[in-house]
């Protein structure tokens, strides 16, 4: 029996609202999950598990419809899914009496369901959130029948306020396989309970690998083996940029390290920016000419000043900012402890006085 674990797809989610490519990216969730529909039907996938956030908030009508219809298109693959905190079963939901396709089937209830797939000799167990908060460890109790075939459960949360779970306990719980949702990043618990973490990421901090878990159990003497493996899916990733700025850099050497780094990761990620060390007193780095480099979310600057005590010093020997120089350097602490509270210090009071000139 092969099956594919995903969740947290937050269909009709946004991601980078009001930059130029935000609407690709918005549509970009759905054909992902277009793409895993058709390596189902391409590998002769038997379940397909979808464990939470399926959408990013309330579904609306039409997007269920265009979700079944997607659906309709599998052949030969069993789709079982449940609800997460984001588009929990409201009592106004439109998942409620929603009549999906025959090869689709929801535990849309809040107490344990399962259903049994007789040709797969397997049993799914799971429930949805139907709050936007859930303080009680609904899979506490959670185990299978005492029966042979193959056990798997579909369980979302982890957060104390998110459906919280005792996951050494779960571990334990006798379950074949435990397809966990509600988290954005994948997470091995052990080879039989993961987080498959979302197909795409959906913002600046998801870094790292997307995707899903594909996996088979295979009958060897009587027993279920297990196989799983991770299948990295996403169409981008955000990547982090640390550039070391010395005061010998221009905007033109930093600007040339950014581009070669994007160029190396792949011009089609998106990129957080991050600008670190020691600038020349006459360098200001232009942030709207490194933002046009590509699909950059993010630029933070945190250089320094280069500044020049030993002229500051010299300069203001009859005033607050010598006398400050010359008691930091007098005290008998660790030179970089020192050489941060020299530079922040000198900063601040350049400013004030720049600020009452």
């Amino acid at each position: 029996m092969k099956f594919i674990h995903c969740s947290d797809l937050h269909l009709g989610a946004e991601p980078e609202a009001g930059k130029p490519w935000a609407e690709a990216r918005k549509n970009e969730l759905w054909s992902t999950f277009g793409g895993i529909l058709e390596v189902c039907g391409r590998e002769k996938i038997d379940l397909l598990l979808i464990t939470g956030d399926l959408f990013h908030r309330q579904p609306l009508l039409y997007e269920l419809k265009q979700l079944n219809s997607m659906f309709e298109t599998l052949d030969g693959t069993k789709v079982v899914f449940i609800a997460g905190i984001h588009d929990y079963v409201s009592a106004r939901s439109k998942y409620r009496n929603f009549k999906w396709c025959e090869n689709v089937t929801m535990l849309s209830g809040r107490d344990m369901q399962e259903i049994y797939f007789y040709g797969l000799d397997t049993t799914l167990y799971g429930l949805s959130c139907t709050e936007s908060e859930i303080t009680l460890p609904l899979y506490r109790d959670a185990a299978p029948k005492k029966s042979s075939g193959i056990h798997i459960l579909l369980a979302y949360g982890g957060g104390a306020k998110a459906v919280p779970i005792d996951f050494d306990r779960l571990c334990e719980s006798g379950f074949d396989y435990i397809a966990l949702g509600g988290a954005q990043s994948l997470k091995c618990f052990d080879k039989h309970m993961y987080y498959s973490g979302s197909p795409e990421p959906i913002s600046s901090a998801e870094t790292g690998p997307h995707g899903y878990i594909k996996g088979e159990f295979e009958k060897k003497g009587g027993r279920y083996e297990l196989t799983t493996e991770f299948v990295p899916f996403a169409k981008r990733s955000y990547i982090d940029i640390h550039v070391r700025v010395s005061a010998d850099d221009s905007n033109s050497s930093v600007s040339k390290i950014i581009t070669e780094e994007m160029l190396k990761n792949g011009a089609g990620n998106l990129y957080r920016i991050y600008l670190e060390g020691i600038r020349g007193n006459d360098v200001v780095f232009d942030s709207e000419a490194i933002a046009m480099k590509g699909m950059v979310t993010e630029i933070t600057d945190s250089t320094v000043l280069d500044y020049n005590y030993e002229e500051l010093k010299r300069v203001n020997a009859d005033n607050i900012i010598g006398e400050f120089i010359n008691g930091i350097n007098d005290l008998e602490e660790d030179d970089s402890l020192k050489d941060s509270a020299l530079y922040y210090g000198i900063d601040a009071l350049l400013k004030a006085s720049d600020r009452n000139r």
